[in-house]
């Protein structure tokens, strides 16, 4: 032991249309996962997208910042929370949501959870154009 504080761990993140949370458990059950969202054009408005993410390794208040990132590496969205943490051993699960999320390209984007200027974890998301075949 170095006696260095401990580095928060993200050990899940996961993208989903809605979370429903057990007040009495705090479970929590993730509806309609996805790693893509169609669109007819950009810019394009997706409604709601909801992020768990769940972190460890860490005992004090943290200060996290959820980033949507476009494939051009400009910010889509971004959200800044506080994780009150008392056990390095519990898992911490942390539902955001996103509502009215503008999508202005096409491609590959990403959903990067932060400390400060660390770098806690990410995960990828497509954005691809839907276009409506005609009968």
């Amino acid at each position: 032991m170095s006696g260095a504080p401990e580095v928060p761990v993200c050990v899940a993140i996961v993208i989903c249309n809605e979370c429903i949370e057990d007040k009495r458990t705090n479970n929590k059950t993730l509806i309609n996962l996805f790693n893509a969202i169609n669109v007819p054009s950009v810019p394009s408005v997706h409604q709601k997208l909801v992020v768990l993410a769940s972190v460890t390794n860490a005992s004090a208040t943290i200060p996290l910042q959820l980033l949507v990132r476009a494939p051009s590496g400009g910010e889509e969205a971004r959200i800044n929370v506080d994780l009150h943490a008392a056990d390095p051993l519990a898992v911490y699960d942390m539902v955001f949501e996103i509502n009215g999320l503008v999508l202005n390209q096409i491609g590959p984007h990403h959903i990067d959870l932060l400390s400060g200027t660390a770098y806690l974890g990410g995960r990828r998301f497509d954005v691809l154009l839907h276009r409506p075949t005609s009968a």
